[in-house]
């Protein structure tokens, strides 16, 4: 009988699998030549960021780390690197070395749900990157000030295509957000930046944008030192939509020596001087679809007077040769200036007659919720509700809240314009 031939069965080994989560936590059992587990972290954020790669999540703990988050390899669209908070835990990036969290010349990285406190210079400082997100984070005490040196909370310097979005940046010593250096094509969305001070000079913003190209929309801007939202040279072609910005030191969205913006369904009230400003060489500006009230008529920002421009809207300078103004509400509760387009107005009336502007606006309370603890969303009877024009470009089809529009039915759509006839000035939808 002839032989058979043995036959060698190879059976492949499983290759280990590939950690895709690591963890760092300074109050357990860590070990920074571990393996970076959630039963066995890493002590330290640096040795945590060394280990990623495309894909991987990197997990903070509890402690309070005198570092700077600083990756250098970055994610794909379809395996991004995630840096956040460890669910459950209360870690605190202080920064001692420079910045809280360093994103340079990366694509897909993720910043998240992070609290930075202290960092000498930017809580967060993002360059030269693309399709980065910050978001969920806390960002508070940038800078020193008594060496004078502000620092923003969250910088964005030459990114591009990426997200800041529901962080809270306050009490900085500088402006709360900042887009410069050719940031272009970031989405500013869902932030509260409030109390941002350089504390010796009036110049702190709570969000400043000096790059063209991006949409800030839904943030609340409250309590900072000079204007919530600020447009400055070189920041053309922007969108301002949906914000809420109050008691701010200057104005609540400002607009200086930039073109071709649009501020579109914003609340502004009750800020130190004129509420929504266009000025200098300005231009080819749309402003839609805004309440604006008790602006530049109130001491603001710790009780501080002003006597700068005056007015809920302001158009000054070159600015009403090329801007549009229309379906805005302006209120004032005491004796003031109530509108500005080159000469100041006491009525809208007069404003209308005199350049033509603002045919589908209203002088009218707009009864808002609880002005005194700052509520601004709309109560019933409102003149804001079913009133704006919804095919203006910028105007959203979700309010402040991302709640749907709303007809009431208690309104007539008499003056609303676009497709849909319901859309209610300012931020807020009023849904009854």
């Amino acid at each position: 009988m002839a032989l058979v031939p043995a036959v060698l069965l190879v059976i492949p080994t499983q290759a280990a699998a590939t950690t895709t989560t690591l963890y760092v936590d300074r109050t357990t059992s860590c070990s920074d030549s571990g393996p970076g587990t959630s039963t066995t972290p890493y002590c330290t954020i640096g040795r945590g960021v060394s280990n990623l790669a495309a894909g991987r999540t990197l997990y903070i703990g509890n402690g309070s780390y005198a570092e700077t988050i600083k990756p250098i390899v970055s994610g794909t669209a379809s395996a991004p690197i995630t840096i956040a908070r460890w669910p459950g835990r209360s870690p605190t990036i202080v920064g001692s070395r420079y910045y809280g969290a360093n994103l340079t010349a990366l694509s897909y990285v993720t910043v998240s749900g992070l609290t930075f406190a202290g960092t000498v210079a930017d809580g967060i400082y993002v360059s030269k990157g693309s399709h980065l997100t910050v978001t969920g984070n806390t960002v508070t005490g940038a800078g020193r000030p008594a060496q004078s040196r502000t620092a923003p909370g969250i910088s964005i310097r030459g990114a591009t295509s990426s997200v800041v979005s529901g962080n809270y940046v306050h009490n900085n010593n500088g402006t709360g957000i900042l887009l410069t250096a050719g940031a272009t094509g970031i989405t500013v969305s869902g932030n509260t930046a409030s109390f941002n001070a350089d504390g010796f000079q009036r110049n702190a913003n709570g969000i400043d944008v000096i790059s063209p190209g991006n949409a800030v929309l839904r943030n609340v801007t409250h309590d900072n030192e000079d204007s919530g939202i600020q447009f400055y040279s070189g920041g053309n072609n922007n969108l301002a939509a949906l914000n809420v910005s109050y008691n701010n030191g200057d104005h609540g969205i400002d607009n200086l020596n930039v073109t071709g913006g649009r501020i579109i369904s914003n609340t502004v009230y009750r800020n130190c001087t004129t509420g929504i400003n266009v000025e200098g060489t300005s231009g080819s500006y749309h402003v839609v679809n805004n309440i604006a009230v008790d602006n530049a008529v109130y001491p603001a920002y710790r009780g501080i007077s002003c006597a700068r421009r005056a007015g809920n809207i302001g158009i000054w300078d070159s600015a009403p040769a090329s801007t549009v103004v229309d379906h805005n509400l302006v209120w004032l509760t005491t004796t003031g200036k109530l509108y500005a387009f080159t000469s100041t107005y006491t009525s809208l009336a007069a404003m209308q007659a005199a350049t033509h502007q603002e045919a589908h606006g209203v002088q009218a309370d707009p009864r808002f919720l609880s002005a005194g603890t700052w509520n601004l969303r709309l109560r019933a009877g409102s003149a804001a509700i079913d009133r704006a024009d919804s095919g203006t470009s910028g105007a959203q089809a979700t309010d402040f809240a991302g709640a749907a529009r709303y007809d009431d039915p208690a309104t007539a759509n008499t003056f609303a314009e676009g497709l849909r006839r319901y859309d209610d000035l300012g931020a807020y939808e009023f849904r009854g």
